[in-house]
């Protein structure tokens, strides 16, 4: 035994120490080390949006929240944004917290659909799916602007994906299959995915988006013609062979460049097509808010005349009034209503929080 060990009793391995000994715990250690680089991933990641907004003069602005935030002062946070006449599009910068992460559904619906520029909230997913006019996930929207920019063929095409996250895999495969549109037939592959690479061989799309670093790294995955188009939607930051950091991908670009048609770098391939797309987004959210109907305007101005609506509102009054304006909103949406807006102590509302509900913007009252 080592000095000053206790040698298990009758233990076949004389060198095993007591039960005492101290855990060098090498997985909670790599964990914290990748949630470090995750932050720094991050920070790049909203500062590339921060300088990008600037450029095409949108202001940008962040409400960091320290890391113990609660549940309630998030939502706090994301209810002023929601009711600001003068923020058109919010984001919730995603992984959360490790304390919050089991409530980011929650998170994500908190976030007002006419401001939902990520297309995140279940009500502008489910128009994604359906086909409908909604905002289009950024990565997907850069994806699909990428494959049409340089001309390449979708409409029957073999698309595989690697990855079906809510972000990227689901809606990006949702995009390339509209039958109006790029008309892709879609393959979904994930961990579960059994002779994975069997099935990317046959793609003439391959879109890489697992979260794990060059996953692809063997040109035997393409096609043999070397005509595969390959998107890496993957983002990793590594120490190369000289100890310095660098940003890869999903996807071992210097093994499979001589073996593919088009293929992404990272960094510069998908990144700033995200960055640029979400701009896009909150463009149509800024139109879409600064726009209502000249209708609902003139019913809420003959509303005033009798109706003071500067002053807080009681519920009985909110539906009355909203009847009056919109004599199509059914009683379940007027429940929905006064149930979601937040109420003063007494019970009041505001007019500008009722407008946001109902139409995704304040509406002036005269």
């Amino acid at each position: 035994c080592f000095p000053g060990a206790r040698c298990a009793k009758n233990s076949r391995r004389p060198w095993a120490m007591a039960v005492g000994a101290s855990v060098l715990d090498g997985k909670a250690v790599s964990g914290a080390v990748l949630d470090e680089l995750r932050a720094r991933i991050q920070a790049e990641s909203l500062r590339q949006k921060r300088l990008a907004a600037e450029k095409i003069g949108v202001e940008f602005s962040q409400c960091c929240l320290p890391l113990e935030t609660t549940l309630g002062e998030l939502r706090a946070a994301i209810q002023e944004g929601n009711r600001s006449a003068s923020i058109h599009g919010i984001i919730v910068q995603l992984p959360l917290p490790v304390g919050l992460r089991q409530h980011e559904r929650e998170v994500l619906n908190m976030v007002e659909p006419a401001k939902d520029v990520d297309c995140f909230h279940p009500a502008n997913f489910g128009r994604l799916a359906l086909g409908e006019p909604t905002f289009l996930p950024a990565t997907p929207a850069g994806v699909v602007r990428l494959l049409q920019h340089y001309g390449v063929e979708t409409k029957g095409k073999r698309c595989v994906i690697v990855g079906k996250s809510n972000i990227v895999g689901k809606p990006l495969g949702l995009m390339l299959a509209r039958e109006n549109g790029p008309a892709a037939t879609v393959t979904f592959c994930d961990q579960h995915t059994e002779n994975l690479f069997e099935i990317t061989r046959q793609a003439d799309i391959l879109v890489v988006a697992a979260g794990r670093h060059h996953l692809l790294c063997d040109p035997a995955a393409l096609r043999p013609d070397g005509q595969a188009v390959v998107i890496d939607v993957g983002i990793h930051r590594v120490q190369n062979a000289e100890g310095k950091s660098i940003v890869q991908g999903d996807v071992d670009a210097e093994a499979l460049r001589p073996h593919c048609r088009f293929l992404t770098p990272v960094p510069g391939g998908v990144g700033p097509m995200t960055v640029a797309c979400l701009l896009e987004q909150v463009v149509k959210a800024a139109s879409r808010l600064t726009s209502v109907s000249v209708s609902v305007l003139e019913a809420v101005k003959q509303v005033a005349v009798k109706t003071k609506l500067r002053q807080p509102l009681r519920p009985e009054e909110v539906r009355r009034i909203m009847q009056r304006i919109c004599p199509d909103f059914g009683e379940a949406e007027l429940d929905a209503l006064l149930a979601e807006i937040r109420a003063n102590e007494d019970g009041s509302m505001f007019w500008d929080d009722v407008a946001t509900w109902a139409w995704g913007a304040p509406v002036p009252a005269p």
